[in-house]
């Protein structure tokens, strides 16, 4: 399916700059066979080919990557709620949504921009939980007074554990409305 996309946006910036398919080619520096091909749909540009055609259309090569992604609104949906899986497994807030982040970045959109921010946020909040735990695990290995009563532990990390619960159902709900923006706050280190 995104071989014909990519094959009809590059026809229509072809048509729409006054170009032949000869033209084209021979500024690209690439085979005209090779150009029909892809214009047919029959195969699809890669690497320098697609950069080349690109260069002399005048467009970014990102806005021809975008075009060849299909929308999965869905997919975006799974992605977010697999973050709730850290409540069965832990650290699946991070390497489910990775693993479906690293499959299908390229191919759906706004996959890639959802994930750095999901991830980025999940990050920070495993920094967050975890480095408390590891100060509650710290004073009692090495029997240093408590920063906290040992009573208040196991509803802190429950309270943090419903506040990321939270944010990942209001992003959902966020995200089922068609906004971009879910995830604004964290730590940027992807």
């Amino acid at each position: 399916m995104s071989k014909g996309l990519l094959a009809e946006k590059i026809g229509a910036l072809r048509k729409s700059k006054g170009l032949s398919q000869e033209q084209l080619a021979d500024e690209s520096s690439i085979n005209l066979r090779t150009l029909q091909r892809i214009e047919s749909g029959s195969t699809e540009p890669r690497g320098n080919t697609l950069r080349a055609i690109a260069r002399v259309l005048d467009t970014p090569l990102e806005e021809l990557l975008d075009f060849t992604q299909e929308a999965n609104p869905g997919f975006l949906q799974l992605m977010n709620l697999a973050s709730l899986s850290f409540w069965i497994v832990p650290l699946g807030n991070l390497f489910i949504p990775l693993i479906l982040w690293v499959l299908k970045r390229d191919k759906v959109k706004g996959v890639d921009q959802l994930g750095r921010r999901m991830l980025n946020f999940q990050l920070t909040w495993c920094f967050i939980i975890y480095g408390f735990l590891f100060m509650v695990v710290l004073c009692l290995f090495k029997q240093l007074p408590f920063f906290i009563s040992p009573l208040l532990i196991a509803p802190v990390v429950l309270s943090l554990c419903l506040v990321n619960t939270v944010i990942i159902l209001v992003a959902s709900f966020q995200l089922q409305r068609g906004r971009e923006v879910v995830y604004s706050f964290a730590v940027p280190i992807l």
